[in-house]
């Protein structure tokens, strides 16, 4: 009869260690923090067990340098969302420290699984943007534990988050066009609600106009889709309504440029005859004419987080879920905004 052959994960729990870990002591893998005790246990298990390595699979894994996959939806809009490259350049600040590669991977309704995608792209661990809530590829990631952090708050789901508080935020937004006279005020979403900041930037947005017994109209709100195009037609619609706001709050900057060209090709100026604010602070937002009013995000901030998080997880010798991070915002208030009384 065959003698069964011995398998890293035999090594593994012979050794009393991770299956990662076996992978880093045999393979050598460069630039891995592994104690000595650790690294000659891992040996002697190997060789009381007699594991042979596959040899190709070894070659493989020598060359390969350690990797992380940041899954992106809406993939269609992937290179028009600022707020996307400014996160991916946090990213990259921090992986630099450490010797890993990012794979970026765009992905859409009805793609692979999160984790055959992983393993196509031979990553040890992905982090998540503009996830879905009812995405099942999410749900395969956290019943198998695969090392995963999400950018955004996901409700009722154990996988470390880095995020802002999207409906804390969006209120505070509305309030301050509240406090500057504004009574009748339009929401143009960046994105439809099944998007988990899209929507709590909207409950934010009805919450503040309740607090103030304001009246929050159907016909007042629109649905962006991260696109400046969807910005454009949303506040046509608004321009065309038997009643016009005197202000608009916009999901995100990009859906606010759109919306802004729309309002000027109407021959309408801002903010004179419409006050209108954004969400993110991208970085053209200040050199528009005129500047936009916007809430500051720490984009780069979240990326750097995400990176950190996920390592944590990644740590040979001491993984841990990281708690969830939360991080500020603050309003940069510009001139695409104005006092009521100041309107024509």
């Amino acid at each position: 009869m065959e003698q069964k052959k011995v398998s890293a994960q035999d090594v593994a729990e012979h050794a009393g260690v991770s299956r990662t870990t076996v992978s880093f002591v045999l393979n050598n893998t460069p630039g891995k923090s592994i104690s000595e005790d650790t690294r000659q246990r891992v040996l002697r298990a190997a060789s009381e067990l007699g594991y042979i390595p596959n040899e190709d699979a070894r070659r493989l894994a020598m060359m390969r340098t350690s990797a992380i996959g940041v899954f992106i939806g809406h993939s269609q809009y992937l290179y028009s969302d600022v707020f996307i490259s400014r996160v991916v350049e946090g990213m990259a600040q921090t992986v630099n420290k450490h010797r890993i590669q990012l794979v970026i991977q765009p992905v859409g309704a009805g793609d692979s699984s999160y984790l055959e995608l992983a393993r196509q792209d031979e990553v040890e661990g992905i982090i998540l943007i503009n996830t879905r809530e009812d995405d099942p590829a999410l749900e395969e990631v956290i019943e198998t534990g695969f090392p995963a952090v999400s950018i955004d708050y996901l409700e009722n789901r154990a996988l470390p988050q880095v995020y802002v508080d999207n409906r804390g935020a969006a209120r505070e937004m509305v309030e301050f066009l509240i406090g500057w006279g504004h009574s009748r005020i339009a929401m143009i979403t960046h994105a439809p609600p099944i998007f988990s900041a899209s929507r709590r930037r909207l409950e934010g947005y009805h919450e503040a106009l309740a607090a103030h017994g304001l009246e929050s109209r159907a016909d007042w709100v629109h649905y962006g889709d991260f696109s400046e195009a969807s910005g454009y037609a949303a506040m046509l619609d608004l321009l065309n309504n038997p009643v016009v706001p005197s202000a608009v709050f916009v999901g995100n900057d990009v859906v606010a440029y759109g919306a802004i060209q729309a309002v000027k090709d109407q021959g309408l100026r801002i903010p004179e005859d419409l006050s209108v604010c954004g969400f993110d602070d991208d970085y053209l937002s200040r050199y528009l004419n005129p500047p936009l009013t916007t809430m500051a995000l720490p984009a780069t901030g979240m990326g750097s987080a995400a990176v950190t998080a996920l390592l944590e997880q990644l740590d040979p010798q001491h993984p841990r879920r990281p708690r969830d991070v939360v991080l500020p915002t603050h309003i940069s208030i510009r001139n695409s905004c104005c006092k009521l009384e100041e309107m024509r």
